[in-house]
């Protein structure tokens, strides 16, 4: 089974001091969704050439492979949904799965065989419907890594940013774009960059 989907978001890297004030003073829940992130690239990093990104998430026993890729404004998002087996022999053995994902880097002739597992990173996420957008705020782990975020999705890149900055400026959090994702600083920190 697969899906695509267009995301719009926008991001800011948090302190662990706003990370706790954001938490408590915005009435995010208490209980937070953990998921794992396998990400994937070749070693010579032919997806990051493209600007897409390639995922394995588990998330409460089940695993979605993704691959998202950029357009004009957000993100073309494909999903693939494997089985354990699949996602295990994935990650240790680096075989690729046949699908949507495997056609997709087919057509634009990137060898998925040559692609393997970087880096791994852990994610605590606690989510917030915020005035008709999606607020997430994250606890990311990966290597001897620790990081935290907060993240707008809306129907368009202005509102999520718009946002964010009235949230920061509202709880006296500073506001800056985050341009670097989850998965470069998992690959950057496990390559040692």
């Amino acid at each position: 089974m697969s899906s695509n989907n267009i995301e719009i978001e926008a991001k800011v890297l948090l302190s662990k001091n706003d990370y706790d004030k954001l938490v408590r003073q915005m009435h995010f829940p208490e209980n937070s969704t953990v998921q794992t992130n396998y990400y994937l690239d070749s070693r010579d990093r032919i997806l990051k050439k493209y600007d897409m990104a390639l995922r394995l998430r588990e998330e409460n026993g089940t695993y979605a492979f993704t691959l998202k890729a950029p357009l004009s404004e957000g993100l073309l998002q494909k999903d693939q949904f494997l089985s354990e087996k699949e996602a295990k022999v994935l990650i240790d053995n680096g075989l690729f799965p046949r699908g949507e994902i495997a056609d997709f880097l087919d057509m634009l002739q990137i060898d998925s065989s040559k692609l393997c597992v970087l880096a791994k990173l852990t994610t605590s996420r606690k989510v917030l419907p915020y005035k008709g957008t999606s607020l997430d705020i994250s606890k990311n782990s990966y290597g001897t890594k620790v990081d935290y975020e907060l993240e707008c999705d809306s129907d368009s890149f202005t509102q999520s940013q718009s946002t964010l900055r009235n949230i920061c400026t509202q709880y006296n959090v500073p506001y800056e774009l985050n341009s670097v994702n989850k998965e470069t600083r998992a690959i950057n920190a496990a390559l040692g960059k």
